[in-house]
């Protein structure tokens, strides 16, 4: 399939991302409609790795690159719930501890409020600060329901109780669950929890996650190609072939354009509930003026405001989007029939976080939070702490003019 002048624009702007304001090392754009899809990628899979200090050791992004879904795995755990809802294992008003007892603090929240975050869910202690696997399974375990309160509704914690319920229901392992109703059926041969041997070659590194916190500068080194960024994820992995509810699922393009093809052809989910995912919730108008988060099914949706959008300005009022903290972003709008789809590793050898945000200005760099950071051992590290305000313009926008180059969508006003 040949590229159009769009798909070249693209192109450029994937480039601009990554060699002009450096906010990845390497990125993947993919998007298309229920029988054909593009994949545009470019950079790097890994640029450096520590030894006797960072040494470079460049490994380029190919067909083959697995990547950390991290956030996007939330889709999956969606999908599996919808699943039995449709089979009648599950109903939405089905209290979350009839379904699993283990969750003996839940009498009080369905699987409805659950999926669209109005049961706000928090544990006593976090689950990432307990001392191994066993200790944050009880953790999660002991979740609550709280009041909603304020801007933010959007939490791992119900992705990551609907996985446990899925498996109470189901008789099976969440991953395993998954390659039989999701994975076989979409055709998806390039997924897993836990990456085989013969492929760790070929996994995105997002080792080396660079923050200053008040002042403070930290490296993340223990995220090792292969465990999940998420620490939650990765604590709760603990040895063998599980996966949590909200992050952990390893993937390559190919296969999750696989995934937004099979979800658009009503082959995991009826066509029916893929169209009531983007429908909002949750959102409206605060008396500050401000709006409180627009969510859908554990996904967001439309939003009046576009900086708080995980939808790009162009979907419909049935779409909805999700990202990932490690650099991924999945939207799909099923009235349209299109999906579009950035996938990178925004934590690997980046400045990802300066706290607080007003600090920014102290460390030299530009407006759109590009640029490069002095760290204390002297290096320039590049940052990529405004990529998600980028996306919109350099991204999903060039995606919409892609789109209608090839007659896959009509001209939308935003």
């Amino acid at each position: 399939m040949r590229d159009t002048g769009a798909d070249v624009q693209l192109r450029k702007s994937i480039r601009d991302m990554v060699d002009e304001k450096g906010y990845l090392c390497g990125l993947t754009v993919c998007y298309g409609n229920q029988q054909d899809a593009r994949i545009h990628s470019y950079g790097l899979a890994q640029e450096v790795l520590l030894g006797e200090g960072f040494q470079p050791a460049p490994v380029p992004i190919t067909s083959s690159t697995l990547y950390d879904i991290a956030s996007l795995t939330k889709l999956f755990t969606l999908v599996s719930v919808l699943q039995l809802i449709q089979a009648g294992a599950i109903r939405f008003t089905d209290r979350i501890q009839k379904l699993d007892p283990r969750f003996r603090y839940l009498t009080d929240s369905t699987v409805e409020e659950t999926l669209t975050y109005l049961a706000c869910l928090k544990t006593p202690e976090r689950v990432d600060s307990q001392p191994n696997a066993a200790r944050a399974r009880a953790m999660v375990f002991q979740t609550r329901r709280v009041p909603l309160c304020g801007f933010k509704l959007y939490s791992d914690m119900n992705a990551l109780v609907l996985k446990y319920v899925v498996e109470a229901v189901s008789g099976q392992p969440f991953i395993q669950y998954l390659k039989t109703h999701v994975f076989l059926p979409a055709g998806m041969s390039e997924t897993w929890a836990c990456v085989p041997e013969s492929r760790v070659n070929d996994l995105m590194n997002y080792n080396y996650e660079h923050k200053i916190d008040r002042g403070r500068y930290h490296v993340w080194t223990e995220v090792l190609p292969g465990l999940p960024h998420d620490p939650k994820a990765r604590l709760l992995k603990d040895d063998g072939d599980v996966l949590s509810g909200h992050a952990g699922l390893f993937s390559t393009a190919q296969d999750l354009c696989r995934f937004s093809q099979a979800l658009l052809k009503g082959q995991l989910i009826r066509r029916d509930s893929l169209l009531q995912i983007g429908v909002n919730r949750t959102g409206f108008l605060l008396p500050d003026g401000g709006y409180r988060q627009f969510l859908g099914l554990l996904a967001f949706t439309r939003s009046p405001l576009q900086r708080k959008s995980e939808v790009p300005a162009w979907m419909g009022l049935r779409a909805f989007g999700i990202s990932g903290y490690t650099g991924n972003h999945f939207a799909l709008d099923p009235e349209q029939g299109v999906f579009d789809i950035v996938l990178g590793n925004r934590c690997h050898n980046r400045v990802s976080l300066i706290a607080p945000d007003e600090d920014i200005g102290a460390y030299g760099l530009f407006a759109d939070g590009s640029g490069t950071v002095r760290w204390p051992d002297g290096r320039q590290v590049r940052s990529s702490f405004g990529f998600i305000h980028q996306k919109d313009r350099m991204l999903h926008n060039p995606v919409y003019r892609c789109l209608m180059a090839r007659g896959w969508i009509e001209a939308a006003d935003f």
